[in-house]
């Protein structure tokens, strides 16, 4: 395997980066260590670099649209990766996975329909779901031995008190890899979800953005593989529409390239139709950055798995001996951190959020950020040099030790 090196501390300043150019407007304060947004603190892969400074060199960047080529690397990389064999007339490509749902549920709910998502969960599932007319659903993720679950059962009644007052449950939005909590759902429990989800003839909108991102006694299983290999769900595999990207893989997610995973010809057309009108074209970076990390970028990707292993042991050990009111909720998956601030004593968020705005200087996502069960928690980006990551845990230890 190639040596690659994440460790060097890349200058993002003044390269329009949301990340690092607006730290001052999202956080109030010019000298924050951001460690937030979820890209990575380090170049792609060598063979993405490499095919786009090539296209560069072409100096024509005119309308694109994914070829034989790019629909080849996407169905190699699944079989390769999660042993998934889709249909080529099952994929569409769109500017990133946020627009896919969005354009998903226009095409399939009605106004005043309702809409399930799992908090604490990624914030545009909550505009998505108010963005298209919608009742929102909140089922929350039960929190149990540091470590997050479903509550079926939950669920279930959920459904039922909606269906009670009239409303038509029309969807769910399922996060999995979890953004923020890091689960890696398992079959088991997936299997049980989707059976729910057919007994009631619900649509399940799975947004499977950080599929690659998997810690290495972990496996991602993708729900359009579990609906393939069981025959009890041959119907419902029309209900199913899944999301996926190179973006968070490879650090490439400025180059706004996504896929959606239809089976049904029906949603396909549906989906076509509301997407009508909003110039979703993509962008030949885009596709051509996809194309090299799907096909050259694999080792790349293992070797960024390590260095985000070793980070996460890193912050572990960190926590527990040099500062133990924070704790760091198990993960399995993504390069993102759930942090359970509770142990700091903060009566309020907006106090913890001021603490580690103004007096640690990190930029972290607020707990809020991914719903109310988000409460006295916050959000770490890994994905950058332990150096810095060592950085940010040392701010937060000295301005807890001040405070305390």
């Amino acid at each position: 395997m190639t040596n690659f090196s994440f460790s060097k501390l890349e200058d993002r300043e003044n390269t329009m980066s949301a990340k690092w150019d607006k730290k001052s407007d999202i956080f109030g304060n010019e000298n924050i260590l951001p460690m937030w947004v979820a890209d990575s603190d380090w170049q792609t892969a060598p063979s993405v670099k490499k095919a786009l400074q090539k296209r560069a060199e072409a100096g024509i960047f005119g309308y694109s649209f994914a070829d034989q080529s790019i629909y080849e690397a996407v169905e190699n990389w699944l079989k390769r990766r999660f042993d998934l064999e889709i249909e080529r007339d099952w994929l569409l490509f769109d500017t990133g996975v946020v627009p896919a749902i969005n354009f998903t549920l226009k095409a399939i709910t009605r106004e005043n329909d309702a809409v399930i998502i799992q908090p604490p969960v990624y914030r545009p599932f909550f505009g998505a779901v108010k963005n298209n007319n919608c009742h929102l659903i909140k089922n929350q993720l039960l929190k149990e031995d540091n470590h997050y679950r479903m509550d079926l059962n939950s669920l279930k009644r959920d459904i039922e008190r909606a269906e009670d007052k009239g409303q038509k449950v029309r969807a769910m939005i399922l996060c999995s890899p979890h953004n923020p909590v890091g689960r890696v759902w398992q079959q088991e429990e997936l299997v049980e979800l989707l059976r729910l989800l057919k007994n009631k003839g619900i649509y399940l909108l799975s947004d499977e953005i950080h599929s690659d991102l998997i810690y290495p006694e972990y496996q991602h299983t993708p729900v359009l593989k579990l609906l393939l290999k069981q025959e009890e769900f041959n119907d419902y595999r029309q209900k199913v529409v899944s999301f996926m990207a190179a973006s968070k893989t490879f650090n490439i997610a400025g180059l706004h390239t996504s896929y959606t995973i239809i089976e049904s010809e029906k949603i396909r057309r549906q989906y076509q139709k509301a997407k009508d009108g909003f110039g979703t074209g993509n962008s030949p970076f885009g596709l051509l950055a996809l194309r090299a990390a799907y096909n050259e970028g694999e080792d790349w990707l293992e070797a960024q798995m390590k260095y985000l292993a070793a980070n996460y042991n890193f912050l572990n050990e960190f926590l527990k001996n040099d500062l133990p009111e924070i704790k760091a909720v198990a993960s399995e998956g993504t390069y993102l951190v759930w942090l359970d601030c509770s142990g700091l004593g903060f009566k309020t968020d907006e106090k913890l959020i001021e603490f580690m705005n103004k007096k640690a200087e990190v930029g972290l996502n607020p707990g809020r950020w991914f719903g109310d069960a988000g409460s006295m928690h916050m959000r770490l980006n890994l994905a950058c040099p332990r150096q810095r990551l060592k950085d940010g845990l040392e701010r937060i230890k000295a301005a807890v030790e001040s405070y305390l």
